[in-house]
């Protein structure tokens, strides 16, 4: 159960970072941003599959859906976008 709430916590920091971005640096997203967004979007969305329990049949999306792959996508995504 911990890794689900960890899914959860990270889709919820996921989902602020995108949001309150253009707010706290005061300025809109430009291109370089929307693709870290876009990437932070592609992390929850595994994330959310992780968070509600779906295991997929194929082995490529099993991983994909996995912690090993959403957590670092995520979290990447939202360093990134934050020192951009």
């Amino acid at each position: 159960m911990v890794p689900r709430y960890v899914s959860t916590l990270l889709v919820i920091a996921s989902a602020v970072t995108v949001f309150a971005f253009p707010q706290i640096a005061n300025r809109p997203l430009g291109l370089p941003e929307q693709l870290n967004a876009a990437i932070i979007g592609v992390g929850a969305v595994a994330g959310i599959v992780h968070m509600l329990g779906i295991v997929p049949q194929q082995r490529h999306l099993r991983a994909f859906a996995g912690p090993a792959v959403a957590w670092p996508v995520m979290v990447a995504g939202i360093v990134s976008l934050i020192t951009s």
